[in-house]
C-alpha cells in the first residue's frame, strides 16, 4: 500500500517503521526539529522486537500539495487530537478535487476526532482506530522508543461493501507487518473503552509525574483510577454507547498488568507541549454535565493539573 503517516510521533513512527519494513511505501509528515532530523539522519525506532534505522521520505504538512493524492491508499492520522480540525482543513484543501480520496484512519486519543473528520470528508472514507498496549515516544529528534504489542482495532464510521473490503485488506496488511489488528462494526464503543483507560491514568500520571505502574502500588491511588474509569463509562452510557461493568473491569485489569509507562500527557508535560486535557478529561465532564450528573474524580484531577501548570 501507499500510505501517509500524518503525525510522525511515537505511535506514527512505530507504525510507519513496521509498514516500511514489510515493503510498503510510507511518507511521514512531521514538523520542527523532528522533521529536520528525519530528513537528514533518517528514522530510528527502538522496540524490544524492532531495531529500525534507515532513511525515509519525510515532509511538512504544506508539502503534501506537491504529492499526487490519487497515488495514496491511506492517510493515518496520528497527531494530537488538539490539531484534528486544523489538519482536516488542510487535508480538505489538498483533496478537494478528488472524487475518491484516500481513506483516512484516526489513531488519536479521544472519541471526537472521527466526527471532526466527517465534517470535512464523506463518512464512508473515515475510519476510527485505536492502539493499546503500547508506549511510544520521541525521545529526541529522529529517535523513537517504544514498548508493547500495539494491539489495534479498526472500524468504519459508515460501512459500505467497498470500504468493508478495504478495511479487511488493511487489517491483513497490519497483521502481516507485525501489528496485531482486528476489525469491529462498533468502533465508537472501542474508542470509549480506550478513553476509559486514558481518563483513568493519563491526567493523574501527569499530575503526579509518575509512570502508570506507581498508580497500582498503593490501594488509594488505584481506587482513584477506578473512580475515573467508572465516570468515563457513565459518560459513554449517557451518549448511548454500550459500556458494561465488565468492560470497565477489563480495562482496569489491562492497564494494571501492562508495562509501567509514561502516558502521552506526562510526556507532553515534560516537553512543554499542549496537553490533551479537554480531549480526554473534558469530554467526560461535558457528557455527564448534559444529563445533570457531576464527575468529581475527573473534575478534581483536571482542576489540580491545570492549577499546577499555571504555577
Amino acid at each position: 500500500m501507499n500510505i501517509i503517516i500524518l503525525g510522525a510521533g511515537g505511535v506514527g513512527s512505530y507504525f510507519g517503521a513496521k509498514l516500511l519494513q514489510d515493503g510498503h511505501h510510507v511518507v511521514f509528515i512531521a514538523r520542527g526539529a523532528h522533521l529536520e532530523a528525519l530528513q537528514t539522519e533518517g528514522l530510528h525506532v527502538k522496540h524490544p522486537s524492532l531495531e529500525f534505522d534507515q532513511k525515509i521520505q519525510a515532509l511538512d504538512l504544506p508539502s503534501l500539495s506537491e504529492l499526487d493524492a490519487t497515488s495514496f491508499d491511506l492517510i493515518i492520522l496520528a497527531t494530537k487530537s488538539i490539531a484534528t480540525r486544523e489538519v482536516s482543513i488542510q487535508l480538505a484543501q489538498w483533496l478537494r478535487a478528488q472524487m475518491k480520496p484516500p481513506y483516512i484512519l484516526s489513531l488519536q486519543n479521544g472519541v471526537e476526532n472521527e466526527a471532526i473528520l466527517c465534517d470535512y470528508f464523506a463518512e464512508e472514507y473515515i475510519m476510527g482506530g485505536l492502539t493499546r498496549k503500547i508506549g511510544a515516544h520521541v525521545v529526541s529528534p529522529g529517535y523513537v522508543e517504544a514498548v508493547g504489542s500495539a494491539e489495534t482495532i479498526l472500524g468504519m464510521m459508515h460501512t459500505t461493501m467497498e470500504n468493508e473490503r478495504f478495511l479487511e485488506a488493511l487489517s491483513l496488511v497490519l497483521n502481516h507487518a507485525g501489528i496485531p489488528t482486528q476489525t469491529t462494526y462498533d468502533i465508537k464503543q472501542e474508542l470509549w473503552k480506550k478513553l476509559i483507560i486514558n481518563n483513568g491514568v493519563n491526567a493523574l500520571c501527569a499530575l503526579l509525574r509518575v509512570k502508570t505502574g506507581i498508580l497500582f502500588e498503593k490501594s488509594p491511588l488505584s481506587e482513584v483510577v477506578y473512580g475515573l474509569m467508572q465516570e468515563t463509562a457513565y459518560a459513554a452510557r449517557s451518549l448511548h454507547v454500550k459500556i458494561s461493568q465488565e468492560d470497565v473491569d477489563a480495562m482496569f485489569t489491562l492497564i494494571k498488568q501492562f508495562d509501567s509507562i509514561k502516558p502521552s500527557m506526562l510526556v507532553d508535560l515534560e516537553h512543554g507541549r499542549t496537553l490533551e486535557i479537554e480531549e480526554i478529561c473534558g469530554v467526560v465532564i461535558r457528557a455527564l454535565h448534559q444529563i445533570g450528573v457531576d464527575a468529581p474524580y475527573t473534575k478534581t484531577i483536571k482542576a489540580l493539573l491545570e492549577f499546577n501548570m499555571e504555577q
